[in-house]
């Protein structure tokens, strides 16, 4: 048996295997025998395919992480989609919050619209079969003259106005469900520093937040912008930044409810795949549609997102 130290030994051997795998088996202590068999194993791995599929991988994130997203022009990262079963929603939108029309496109049932309020976009689908109201923060420099317009156009009032955690607000639910928290900051501008003009709010249960923020950074990349927890680690309420758009994270309300938006990336295959591995389900594989490189998932909340590559 060598007198040699068992770490010597064994950083030769492998030293050796490495530079001649097929050469005699070294001369190690007997205990060492085992390690030297794995080392002759693992030194084969991963195999030429393996490496060529991580080698894609790796350039495919890296291309990712480098490469800015190219959007139409007045649209962010996150659009909210919202869901009318006529086209009336869309002149309540004008009437009330200014929007302004962006184009319609026909569709077998009736329209998609796309509708420019402050610096963000809100797309609809008139004409659709189903109903997913989205639960949407609208920073304007009058929310109390828009709150009434609101109601004169038919809405409901969930909350009148009030003030708290530095803005003025006050919250409708329209004809078809979607729930308005109408607002103006007050700061500088009527519009809080970073944030767009509409903030898309989800409002899972108070033991869901976390996960479901949690989801959102491991499919899609967001980070945390802002996040208050209570003692007890529930999620009081919470920013969150995907791309150059920020979502809202809240306390649960009286029921939930699901939304849909679209997301412009840099990848829309690799956001798939990404969003997938972090439990969401395919809702439409990519492909490449009239306006770019699509697909589509939905997460455990009921949530539906589509991605798009322009």
């Amino acid at each position: 048996m060598s007198k040699q130290p068992m770490f010597e030994q064994l950083d030769e051997a492998v030293s050796r295997i490495l530079a001649d795998p097929a050469g005699p088996a070294p001369s190690v202590d007997a205990s060492l025998e085992e390690l030297l068999t794995l080392a002759r194993e693992l030194r084969e791995l991963p195999n030429p395919g393996f490496k060529e599929r991580l080698k894609q991988e790796l350039e495919r994130k890296a291309t990712m992480s480098t490469t800015e997203t190219v959007v139409r022009p007045g649209f962010r990262t996150v659009t909210p989609y919202l869901l009318s079963p006529n086209a009336d929603f869309a002149d309540f939108m004008m009437k009330v919050f200014g929007a302004i029309d962006m184009g319609r496109h026909p569709t077998p049932s009736g329209f998609h619209g796309e509708f420019k309020i402050g610096d963000s976009m809100v797309m609809l689908g008139a004409g659709a079969p189903r109903s997913m109201p989205a639960v949407l923060q609208v920073y304007l420099p009058n929310a109390d003259e828009v709150y009434q317009r609101s109601l004169d156009a038919g809405a409901v009032s969930e909350f009148s106005v009030t003030e708290g955690y530095g803005d003025r607000f006050g919250c409708v639910r329209d004809a078809i469900g979607n729930k308005w928290i109408i607002s103006t900051h007050l700061g500088p501008h009527y519009i809080p520093e970073n944030l767009p003009s509409i903030v898309p709010y989800y409002h899972p249960s108070a033991a869901d937040a976390p996960r479901f923020i949690d989801f959102l950074k491991r499919a899609f990349g967001a980070s945390e912008y802002q996040r208050y927890d209570d003692p007890d680690g529930k999620v009081l309420h919470a920013k969150i930044r995907i791309g150059d758009s920020i979502i809202a994270v809240g306390q649960p309300g009286p029921g939930p409810m699901s939304s849909m938006v679209l997301l412009y990336v840099p990848d829309t295959d690799g956001l798939f795949e990404q969003a997938l591995r972090a439990g969401a389900k395919s809702l439409s594989a990519p492909s490449d549609q009239s306006y770019g490189r699509t697909a589509g998932v939905s997460d455990e909340w009921g949530n539906q997102w589509y991605m798009a590559t322009p």
